[in-house]
Formats: structure tokens, C-alpha cells, sequence
């Protein structure tokens, strides 16, 4: 065999491994779950000869075995969610029952079919024990909701199996419903599963109203806000959405040289964009994230990733998809020139020469008396859309973020009609839009393209090598015979959801400037979890926003 053949042999062995320790939680925890189950429903239909004449001491040591099933049958359930969430003392204890379960079914029963498939599992979890890395007390592991409904369920079928195996021995048609719990006989498939549910209650409880809540990470408070504001400023390079630091919704990850800013949402902690800071600490602050998400056994996610961050994200075990595409202007080479641009020039013609419109950019330190107009027309824009400020990815209408950066207006008959407020980096090299906002009663349509012509025209003259326009959701996604899932999916949302968002035409009202089109990526470990944390990612979107703050000693 030539030694080609080896090497493929063993890349394909190598991937098969990889493969095989990313699904290993998924894989054992619903073992687990269905092995918890088997054992608690074979508890509740047991095959016993009758027995007689035992007192309460010797009911408990006869039935023992059958009420210790009953509880690892019910833990077993419960521990899927230690191992879907890789937590290595689900696996210790899962792979301890499993291997008790085998010997149970075995020796009590004599049922060798049951004993191999638990034993068998026992083993793969066993030699498995390289994907169960994350360190935790199993006590902040309680079942989740939807695992809890699962025990529920599988109680009830266990319940329903013991009545009716009691239901075929003699004397119970004439027995009270109590006998159930209390007679020597036909009582013990009932007491095993009493057993089970009060095990159950108990771990509910424990989930609910003993344990304290855990995994939400601290806001940036005041030295935290001065420690990223330092560091930007000691980034040249950085890109301008680094702003998005001081809208006061979100957390800071630091690490020696960058930081991440990061929020909760679902299962997951979420870091906006990449890390900032040198490019040498990139990947000392993504492994930052990916252990901070370990301790408060949260999902580590990056969104909106840069092209840049690939081969860091893809070396840190991150499974990374497209979300979009980035509209990124070189304004050093724009120009309004060419049938390609007539519209624009149109729109700039109609707007300066019949509106009489005024276009300014204003520098921090603003006026106190600009907010109040500014306001105006932000509350108008938002009735007109939906009523609602967004957040994470983008700022909201508030003074003391808005303080920060250069405003943009344009002014009809002096009164500001629109404006939006500019990110620039520490370099003056680039520069991105966040806000953009405008009174419909009081300007002609047409306005935003004035808007934005002007303002490229602006960075232009300001030095500016490039200007981010923003992301076209969901664009230049993969169609090819080649495409993910993912990919697939999002076509079909961009396709169908057309009417409710409008991505052709945001994507087609961004093309006029004549814009590079920069991907945008989503990222974290395991593929299947990547639709859902683009669904929490575009929750925390849609969340309330907070109050901005500024770091202390900042006017």
C-alpha cells in the first residue's frame, strides 16, 4: 500500500475520530436517558414470585435492588443534561450506572440482552472520556425543562406498566388503589416507582428553588468601560464597531492585549464581532471566551466574524458558517462619475439645488440642545418601524452614546429632517454608519441616498480609506450542489421571508455605492448548533436596550 494511501486512510480516520467526539455528548445522553427509562419501566413490571409474611425490614432488604434501580433509572434521565453539556462527572457517574445497571439486569434478572446494551455503553462512554472535559458539581446540572418533561413522560409509562402488571395478580380488583404502595405483592412494582418520582421531585426542586442561578456574566462597569476604551484608543486598526462597547448591554472579556464584548442570550455566551486588540492576542482572547462559557456552562459563540478570524476560530474547535455580507466602501477611489451612479447624483441634485437641503457632520463635543431635535426625529422613525430601539449589534437613540461619536444631519430650512451618528477608529483609516434616521413628514423621499452619498463624500475628504455601510443579512450564501445545510436554510429564510424584513432591497440599496461585499460569519463548537445560536443571537438584537455609561471622568 503506497503511502499516499496510508496518509488518506489515516486523515479519514482522524476525521471520523473528530467527528465521532463532537456527537459523543449528544450520542450518550440520549443513551442515558433511554437506558434511565428501560431500567425504570422493567422496575415497574417485574416478573417476582409472591412473597409472604415479611415484615417492613425485610420488605426494604427483598426489594432493595428493585428501588435502587428505580432511583438510577430516574438519575440516569437526569444526567443527560450533565452529558450534552460535556460536564466530566456526568460522564464519571453515568458511565458508574451504567455499569451497575449491566450487573442489575444480569444477576437479578438474568436478562443478557439488557446487561450487554448497558455494559456496552458503559465501555464506548468509557473510552469516550476525551469529550467530557468541562469541570462542574453535578448539582448545577439538574435536568433542563424539556429534559424534565422526558422523566415526566417516561414516569407516567412506568406508572401506567405498574398498574397494569398488578392489574393481572389476583386480588386487585378488590383491592384499594393504595394497595399499589402498601401490599406485600402486587404493591412492589408501585413502591419501586414511588421511589422514582420522589426522586424526581427532588431534583426538580433542587432545580428550581434550591439552586442558585448561575451563568449570566457580570455588565462592564465603570474600570471595565476605561480598560476597553484604553484599548481601542491602542489599536490603530481596529475596526469602528468596537463602539459597540458603550451602548451599556454587554459584557468585557479581557485578555492580555484585546478584549471580546460578549452577552447572554439562551444557552449561549455570545461575543459581538471578533476580539480587539493586537492581532497577536486574538486567540488567547477566543480561548478566554471558550473557557468563560465553560465555567458558566454556556455555549461560546462568535457573530459576525471577519474573514480575518478564521483560522484562529477554526484551530479553537469553532464550526463556522455565513451569516451575511458587509457593504465596505473604498472612498478613496469613489467617485459620482458614470452612468452607474446617475441616481445618486440625481438624488444630490434634487436634494441641494429644489430642497435647499444642508448637509454638516458634527464633532464631539455636542450642543445639549442637539438631542432634544435628534429625538424628535428618532421617536417619529420609530413609530414608523415598528416602534422599537434594537441593541448588541446595533446602537439605540441615547445621549450619552450618541455623545461619543460624529452626527451626521442634513437640514431643511435650518430644521434637521435626518441624520445618523459615524464609528472611525483610532487610525481615521475607517469608518462605519450605525444610526440612520429621518422624519418622513418633513423630507422627500430620496433622502437617504443624500445621506449617504454625503457622508462618503465626507470620509473622502477626511482622509478615510474605507466606510462600512453594514451587513445584507443572510447574503452571497452558498448554492451550489456543495452547500451546507445552513446555507440551504438561510436561503430559504431570505427567499420566503422577503416580505418581512426586505433583504434584496437593503442588499440592492447598499449596491449603489459600489461596494466590496466582505463575508460575515457565525461561530461555535458543533454544527447542529449553529441555527440556534443565529436565532439567540438575533434575540439579543431584538432585546430591550440599555442605558449607555461612560467609562468614569468622561464628560
Amino acid at each position: 500500500m503506497s503511502g499516499a494511501k496510508v496518509t488518506a486512510q489515516k486523515l479519514d480516520f482522524d476525521e471520523l475520530r473528530a467527528r465521532f467526539f463532537e456527537a459523543a455528548p449528544g450520542l450518550f445522553a440520549g443513551a442515558a436517558f433511554i437506558a434511565g427509562a428501560f431500567t425504570l419501566i422493567a422496575v415497574a413490571t417485574p416478573a417476582l414470585p409472591h412473597a409472604s409474611g415479611l415484615d417492613a425490614v425485610e420488605r426494604f432488604v427483598e426489594e432493595l435492588p428493585e428501588l435502587t434501580a428505580s432511583i438510577g433509572g430516574v438519575v440516569l434521565m437526569a444526567l443527560a443534561t450533565g452529558l450534552a453539556r460535556r460536564v466530566d462527572a456526568a460522564w464519571a457517574a453515568t458511565t458508574t450506572l451504567l455499569g451497575a445497571t449491566c450487573l442489575y439486569a444480569l444477576f437479578r434478572h438474568g436478562d443478557i440482552g439488557a446487561a450487554f446494551a448497558a455494559g456496552a455503553s458503559a465501555v464506548l462512554l468509557a473510552l469516550s472520556r476525551r469529550a467530557f472535559y468541562r469541570h462542574s458539581r453535578l448539582v448545577d446540572f439538574a435536568p433542563d425543562p424539556r429534559v424534565a418533561l422526558a422523566i415526566a413522560a417516561a414516569l407516567g409509562v412506568a406508572m401506567m406498566g405498574a398498574f397494569l402488571w398488578a392489574g393481572a395478580r389476583p386480588g386487585f380488583a378488590d383491592a384499594p388503589w393504595w394497595a399499589l404502595l402498601t401490599n406485600g405483592h402486587f404493591g412492589r412494582p408501585g413502591r419501586a416507582v414511588a421511589v422514582g418520582v420522589a426522586v424526581f421531585v427532588g431534583l426538580v426542586v433542587q432545580r428550581y428553588l434550591l439552586t442558585r442561578r448561575v451563568g449570566a456574566p457580570a455588565i462592564a462597569g465603570d474600570s471595565d468601560l476605561a480598560r476597553a476604551e484604553a484599548l481601542i484608543a491602542a489599536t490603530p486598526d481596529a475596526l469602528p464597531d468596537a463602539q459597540l462597547a458603550f451602548t451599556g448591554d454587554k459584557s468585557f472579556l479581557f485578555a492580555p492585549g484585546a478584549f471580546l464584548m460578549t452577552a447572554k442570550s439562551g444557552a449561549s455566551l455570545i461575543a459581538m464581532g471578533g476580539p480587539v486588540g493586537a492581532r497577536a492576542s486574538w486567540r488567547g482572547a477566543l480561548g478566554a471566551l471558550r473557557a468563560e462559557a465553560e465555567r458558566l456552562s454556556l455555549r461560546p459563540v462568535v457573530y459576525a466574524a471577519t474573514p480575518d478570524l478564521l483560522p484562529d476560530l477554526l484551530e479553537l474547535g469553532f464550526r463556522v458558517e455565513k451569516v451575511g455580507e458587509n457593504a465596505i466602501v473604498d472612498v478613496r477611489g469613489f467617485s459620482l462619475a458614470g452612468s452607474a451612479r446617475q441616481k445618486l447624483r440625481s438624488a444630490r441634485r434634487k436634494f441641494v439645488e429644489r430642497e435647499g437641503a444642508v448637509f454638516e457632520v458634527l464633532a464631539p463635543p455636542h450642543d445639549a440642545a442637539l438631542w432634544g431635535e435628534l429625538r424628535q426625529i428618532s421617536d417619529v422613525w420609530l413609530a414608523n418601524h415598528g416602534g422599537k430601539e434594537k441593541s448588541f449589534s446595533l446602537g439605540a437613540f441615547d445621549p450619552a452614546y450618541l455623545a461619543r461619536h460624529h452626527i451626521a444631519v442634513v437640514r431643511q430650512a435650518g430644521q434637521i429632517v435626518a441624520f445618523a451618528n459615524i464609528w472611525t477608529n483610532a487610525s481615521g483609516q475607517r469608518a462605519t454608519l450605525d444610526l440612520m434616521r429621518f422624519h418622513p413628514d418633513r423630507v422627500a423621499n430620496g433622502v437617504m441616498d443624500f445621506l449617504f452619498t454625503e457622508i462618503i463624500l465626507w470620509a473622502q475628504a477626511s482622509g478615510f480609506e474605507s466606510f462600512d455601510l453594514g451587513m445584507a443579512p443572510l447574503a452571497g450564501l452558498a448554492s451550489d450542489q456543495y452547500a451546507s445545510l445552513f446555507a440551504r436554510v438561510g436561503r430559504l429564510v431570505r427567499q420566503y421571508g422577503e416580505s418581512f424584513y426586505g433583504f434584496e432591497g437593503l442588499r440592492a440599496f447598499k449596491d449603489k455605492f459600489g461596494p466590496r461585499w466582505e463575508p460575515r460569519y457565525i461561530a461555535a463548537p458543533g454544527a447542529w448548533n449553529l441555527p440556534i445560536v443565529l436565532a439567540e443571537a438575533a434575540m439579543l438584537t431584538s432585546a430591550e436596550p440599555k442605558p449607555a455609561r461612560r467609562p468614569q471622568g468622561e464628560l
